[in-house]
């Protein structure tokens, strides 16, 4: 590289401090209350972590070296091992479940700034001005700040793939094996991390080898140590990906596979009426078009596009569950730089045809694995999208802040007002409208629930809790929140199944539905305001952050 490339990137790194600053004050700030109180997911993914900590073992007994059963729903166990030194350091809690992401999210913003220096051909003023702004833009994105705060394993399977980017583009930029062979370890733990990663990651990698196949040879054939090396990561890579697309491996992507027929029953239903009546009609076009093979072929196309949906993206539609109160995934005052700027990066000199081709594929690729699964548009699903609409933006307005040069100064400050009100409205949005208004879908009655329960467990023989609507799950809180020793757990029979129907029974509570005429006398209820006749007493009570009922206590 140039002795230019690293002056100019002395000047850039003092900006680029400055972002990383806020990114880290947006994603560390009050984290342990916002989201309002541990998730389904994080509870489950914590006290599993807490679990093999403490005996290298999860809830049901077993090493989850790749995957986690959960709730019968099979999750990637990356995200699992990371969270281990966190709550080892700081207990179980949803701080020390919560922390490994923000941590991962931040060092992604600092990567998504390499990723743009590297894929610029020249080093100018252009390049340098874009790759600064992609990471702020990042630093403020709704979509990356609701989605990084949260211990799930979709911040991992990001986090790889962009640090996998910035190690392949640079390799490929400097010619050295180390940092290709690096990149593709990165690349395969985001492919292990989260199921999207199954889909994405495979198709990315061929689609590198394509781009760059020339380059990308002539690295590994460099001499026999390099050939050796790619020979022994092909095979363990090989193992890897025969393992995680091994049948019991897709359990989780068979539940949620958006080709069968159960998935859109609706709607396959009205192809086969359609179906039925073009061959009734001897209508030949009807009667290829609404047949049941080309089902999948439709539903796919409609996944994929609802993606591209503005009113998705721009405003607060769909009721996707990863999107702040009010807000879209991406501000309205985006969308002309996006659409100037693909315009931009379609045509601009400054990139390669590679790096277009490339920043283009990973565009398209984006909600690719959020397709092939049930509720589309889906924001988790699609998060390898990031940072491509970042791209996209900053493109759009660098080339209008310098296209407007007689008015430097003015589009600045008009940058600038627009910048604090996004960062105004996001606060307002995550900090103090979502704990309150989306405390009910994160359970938040259930900690003052189980600090009751475990506060009178020991004054009655029998406890029943509620495991359905505001309860659901009730047995992984009780878990997590008591940090109930798992050795204990496992030692008691561990869990059978984690399906929602299934009863668990930990000491002397069972957690299954609540049947009052029905219950023993002198038992402890713990359910919700419907699981109960009105006119008894109520022991206890526990409501969400908008001051809704969510739990009650009775004595039978």
């Amino acid at each position: 590289m140039s002795i230019s490339f690293f002056t100019s990137l002395k000047k850039d790194y003092i900006v680029l401090f400055f972002i990383l600053l806020l990114a880290i004050f947006l994603r560390f700030y009050n984290l342990n209350a916002a989201p309002p109180s541990a998730s389904l997911d994080e509870a489950s993914i914590g006290w599993n972590a807490y679990s093999v900590l403490h005996t290298g073992r999860d809830e049901y007994n077993q090493f989850p070296l790749i995957s986690q059963r959960g709730y019968d729903d099979w999750r990637r166990s990356t995200y699992l091992f990371l969270t281990i030194p966190t709550i080892g350091l700081f207990g179980l809690n949803a701080f020390a479940e919560r922390l490994p992401a923000v941590i991962l999210s931040i060092l992604t913003v600092f990567s998504s700034f390499w990723i743009v220096r590297f894929l610029f051909a020249k080093e100018t003023k252009f390049a340098r001005l874009t790759s600064l702004l992609v990471p702020l833009l990042l630093t403020i994105s709704p979509w990356h700040v609701y989605i990084s705060r949260l211990g799930h394993e979709s911040n991992a399977c990001l986090s790889f793939l962009i640090f996998g980017m910035a190690f392949f583009l640079w390799g490929e930029k400097t010619k050295k094996f180390v940092l290709i062979f690096l990149s593709f370890v990165f690349f395969t733990l985001s492919m292990i991390s989260y199921y999207s990663g199954q889909i994405f990651i495979p198709v990315l990698i061929v689609a590198l080898f394509i781009l760059y196949r020339k380059n990308i040879f002539k690295i590994i054939f460099t001499n026999k140590k390099t050939i050796v090396a790619s020979i022994v990561f092909a095979i363990f890579f090989g193992i890897i990906f025969a393992n995680v697309f091994s049948p019991a491996s897709l359990t989780r992507f068979q539940g949620t596979s958006t080709f069968t027929p159960d998935a859109h029953g609706d709607l396959y239903k009205e192809m086969v009426l359609l179906h039925n009546s073009a061959v009734k009609q001897k209508n030949i076009v009807g009667s290829i078009f609404y047949n049941r093979r080309f089902y999948p072929i439709i539903v796919w196309a409609e996944g994929y596009v609802s993606h591209f949906d503005p009113r998705w993206l721009f405003f607060n539609a769909y009721q996707d569950p990863f999107k702040l109160p009010n807000t879209g995934l991406l501000y309205i005052w985006e969308l002309p730089f996006i659409l100037l700027g693909i315009y931009i990066v379609a045509t601009t000199k400054e990139l390669s045809t590679q790096s277009k081709l490339l920043i283009f594929l990973w565009f398209l690729l984006g909600p690719l694995p959020a397709s092939v699964a049930t509720q589309t548009p889906h924001a988790m699903r699609s998060y390898n999208f990031l940072p491509t609409w970042q791209l996209f933006t900053a493109a759009g307005l660098v080339y209008i802040f310098y296209t407007c040069k007689k008015i430097k100064i003015v589009s600045v400050v008009i940058f600038g007002i627009i910048f604090i009100y996004s960062i105004a409205t996001l606060y307002k949005n995550y900090f103090i409208i979502f704990p309150k208004e989306e405390s009910e879908p994160y359970q938040y009655a259930m900690k003052a629930t189980i600090q009751f329960l475990n506060q009178n467990k020991n004054n009655y023989k029998k406890i029943i809790v509620s495991n359905q609507n505001n309860l659901y799950q009730s047995y992984m809180f009780y878990l997590f929140y008591s940090k109930y020793d798992p050795k204990k757990y496992q030692q008691s029979g561990g869990t059978i199944s984690g399906g929602f129907r299934q009863t668990h029974v930990i000491d002397n509570i069972a957690f299954r539905p609540i049947d009052w005429k029905n219950e023993e006398k002198e038992t402890l209820l713990i359910g919700n305001p419907s699981d109960f006749p009105t006119n008894s007493l109520i022991l206890f009570s526990a409501n969400y952050l908008d001051g809704k009922e969510a739990v009650i206590a009775k004595k039978k």
